[in-house]
């Protein structure tokens, strides 16, 4: 039985200061500003059965497969113009989204994990009892940064396919309100910048593993020679945020890495975009 289950609507009212996009209170000489947000939570489960596993699996485990969604979905940011960044999380959720977010939430419960190996029979539950192995896809978009000038949403998937175990990773869309688009890392770094960005995420990780050189960042599970700029990043306070995804630059049991840089460091590789939404005095 297909199922899209949707909760209800959560308006939230984000109070920043010196946020002049909508009308403020100056009493005692303060001046508060009211970001209005309307956001909904959207989740969907769908549950499978593999046939054809015996030909994958000598053990011959029974096997499942489901599929979860969890979006938080934007509705109304302060009224600005949020199209593309709806386009961008509906496309982070499935490659091939379709005209509507709930329409892309069933086209992705569609397509579950295994389902390019073996033939998909939809079922209500997977049973609880027994020797079984499930192969699962758990997908959730959220906000994890917000200013008046900007939000970032984190696309987190996690996954198993079968093998040794399962994997998670993260991308992020990093969106500008006031140009209406996704800084990407073509909008966020000059060209011919990438030996700079790199110095200071090497530096910003020995600073975090408290070591003195690159060598020593081995000791603490770090691959040095393979660390590189991440196309993964996004904006929090006064930092750029490098993110690293298991197998990046360590090892699996390590987890994912995320390193802060502080946008004065290299501000000369910034572009005049994001150096105004990070030295906003509205942050």
């Amino acid at each position: 039985m297909k199922a899209l289950y949707i909760s209800s609507s959560i308006l939230l009212s984000i109070i920043a200061v010196a946020c002049s996009h909508k009308s403020s209170d100056t009493s005692n000489e303060s001046t508060i500003s009211n970001f209005q947000i309307v956001q909904t939570v959207k989740s969907a489960t769908r549950n499978y059965i593999c046939k054809g596993a015996n030909a994958v699996f000598a053990d011959s485990l029974p096997i499942y497969s489901k599929v979860h969604l969890t979006i938080q979905w934007p509705e109304e940011l302060g009224g600005f113009n949020i199209q593309p960044l709806q386009d961008s999380i509906m496309t982070a959720i499935y490659e091939t989204p379709k005209t509507s977010i709930d329409e892309t939430i069933l086209a992705a419960l569609d397509s579950p994990e295994g389902s390019d190996t073996y033939i998909m029979e939809e079922i209500d539950s997977i049973p609880s009892e027994g020797q079984t192995m499930t192969l699962y896809r758990d997908k959730i978009a959220s906000a994890i940064t917000f200013s008046p000038s900007y939000i970032v949403y984190q696309i987190m998937t996690a996954s198993y396919d079968g093998g040794a175990h399962g994997m998670t990773v993260s991308r992020f869309i990093n969106y500008d309100f006031d140009s209406t688009r996704v800084i990407t890392p073509q909008l966020a770094f000059k060209a011919g910048c990438d030996e700079t960005l790199l110095k200071a995420i090497q530096e910003q990780l020995m600073a975090m593993c408290q070591v003195r050189s690159l060598n020593e960042l081995d000791n603490y599970g770090i691959f040095s020679n393979q660390i590189f700029v991440s196309p993964e990043f996004y904006l929090q306070g006064y930092n750029i945020v490098f993110h690293y995804n298991p197998y990046d630059i360590a090892p699996y049991s390590t987890g994912s890495i995320d390193v802060p840089v502080p946008y004065y460091t290299i501000r000369e590789c910034l572009s005049p975009e994001v150096l105004r939404l990070l030295a906003s005095t509205e942050i």
